[in-house]
Parts: structure tokens; C-alpha cells; sequence
């Protein structure tokens, strides 16, 4: 069974613009005959711009004015206009041919169209994650920089470990191919902050593989593979996503060692 295919008119800007319709338009029932030439361009897209009511009848035009739903009068002074202005070609056999229309159509399988619906579709749900990351990271950032300034009279409950820094953020370079470094204080404090949470080094890796997996392979996602998004205030929802993918956010094991799963190339 065939795809179906799906025709429209594409009207450049300037369409009511161009000399022959501006001519035709400032004519006693300009706007009528206008109007049937447009309708006469929409019949004709999907046959190429030729209008013929079968192989063996051609349109004449009574027809033409039921079809179109157009005074018959108006019908038959307007295909004399359109013919005398170049507008329409009628050949020998009374077919009748649109001579702009070639330039005018625009089509796509019915396939085309579901993917170009998805991609749109999938553009909007990406749009509103992306804004829902951001304002977290803003209002992570506004409570990090409130919370810095009481610190120095907090200071002295939890200092910073360094080596928990450092282990989740070798991983999380490792698995997302970044490049972040532990010394920079605002990525150590999210990580504290979270540590302070009771949550362990194993929670940070499955909330890496987890969004790896996820945003790793979209061009739009994955520059949020980041510290301020991971860590964040949304940390023990993206931890509570372990276990929806394959390969990820568990961990296997090789005779007496643990091995976390590397990322997948789904290409190979």
C-alpha cells in the first residue's frame, strides 16, 4: 500500500504584490476573480497544475463554477483575464493549466509528516526540561550563595572531603567526557551538600549513568551532564530514576571486584 502524500500552496509574501494579481484585483469583481484563482491553484496541486475532470471530459465552465462554488459569470470573465494575462494556459484539448503553480507547490508523504510532528513535538518536551533544569540550577545557585554566607559560622559541622570530590567527579568525567575539576568551590559545596544528605558515592554514580544514558546522545542534553544540574535539588529524583535503563545504575561484578558499566555507543 502506497504512502499517502499530503499537497499545499505556498504563497510567497509579495503574492498580492505581483503585477498580474494587483491588476486583476483593482478590476469591477477583482476580489471574486482573485478568489477563483486561488481556488483554481488548490485543485490543481495535486495534478501538477493541470485541471481536467477526467481523461476524457474536460472542465468547462459551469463545472468550474460548482466546483469552485463561484458565480458563473464571474467564472467566465475571469479565465479570459487569466488567459490574456499569462495567468492560465488552456491547450487544445481544453485542459486547463496553472502556469505559476509549479513554482507554488509544496508536498510530503504521510511518513514525512508523523516525523516531522514527533521532532516537533520532541522539541517542545526537550525545550520545557531544559527550562525546568535551568530554574533549578538558578535556585540551587541562589541557596548555595545564601548558604555561603552563613557558613563561617557553620563552618565547623562538616568540613568539605575532598576525596569524595574527587572520586565522583573522575567518574562523572569519565563517563560524559568532561573535564571538571575539584578544586572549583561551587562544585565541591553541591557535593557536600548532598553528602551531608546522607547520600553515598554510589548514589553519584547511579545518578551519572542514569542521566549519561539518558542525555548523553542528545545534542541538546547533554550540556547538562554538569555538576549544577546533577547535583542539585533534584538529586534524589534523578537517583530514583536507576534502574528504567539497561546497562546503567547498578553495579556488576568481576570475580571480587565491582565494575561499574561503561557507557554504551549505540552505534557500534
Amino acid at each position: 500500500m502506497g504512502d499517502k502524500k499530503y499537497y499545499w500552496l505556498k504563497l510567497q509574501r509579495d503574492f498580492f504584490k505581483r503585477h498580474d494579481i494587483r491588476i486583476v484585483e483593482e478590476m469591477p469583481n477583482g476580489k471574486d476573480y482573485i478568489l477563483f484563482y486561488l481556488k483554481l491553484l488548490l485543485e490543481s496541486i495535486n495534478h501538477e497544475g493541470r485541471l481536467r475532470f477526467s481523461e476524457e471530459i474536460p472542465y468547462n465552465a459551469e463545472m468550474l463554477a460548482v466546483i469552485t462554488n463561484t458565480n458563473i459569470d464571474i467564472v467566465r470573465t475571469a479565465i479570459k483575464i487569466f488567459c490574456d494575462l499569462g495567468m492560465i494556459t488552456i491547450y487544445d484539448d481544453q485542459t486547463i493549466y496553472l502556469n505559476e503553480v509549479q513554482k507554488m507547490i509544496g508536498c510530503e508523504t504521510e511518513w514525512a509528516q508523523k516525523k516531522r510532528d514527533y521532532r516537533e513535538r520532541l522539541a517542545i518536551s526537550n525545550s520545557e526540561e531544559i527550562a525546568k533544569i535551568e530554574q533549578n540550577e538558578d535556585n540551587v545557585l541562589s541557596m548555595s550563595d545564601k548558604s555561603k554566607s552563613k557558613s563561617k559560622s557553620k563552618s565547623k559541622s562538616k568540613s568539605i572531603d575532598i576525596n569524595i570530590v574527587e572520586q565522583v567527579l573522575d567518574y562523572l568525567n569519565q563517563q560524559a567526557n568532561k573535564a571538571y575539576k575539584s578544586t572549583t568551590e561551587k562544585t565541591r559545596r553541591l557535593i557536600q551538600a548532598r553528602v551531608n544528605e546522607g547520600f553515598t558515592i554510589e548514589d553519584f554514580k547511579t545518578v551519572i549513568d542514569t542521566k549519561v544514558y539518558e542525555w548523553g546522545n542528545d545534542p541538546k542534553m547533554e550540556q547538562y551532564l554538569r555538576p549544577e544540574t546533577l547535583f542539585g535539588t533534584k538529586f534524589e529524583g534523578y537517583l530514583n530514576q536507576g534502574g528504567k535503563h539497561y546497562g546503567y545504575g547498578s553495579k556488576t561484578v568481576q570475580g571480587n571486584e565491582e565494575a561499574v558499566p561503561k557507557k554504551h555507543n549505540f552505534f557500534e
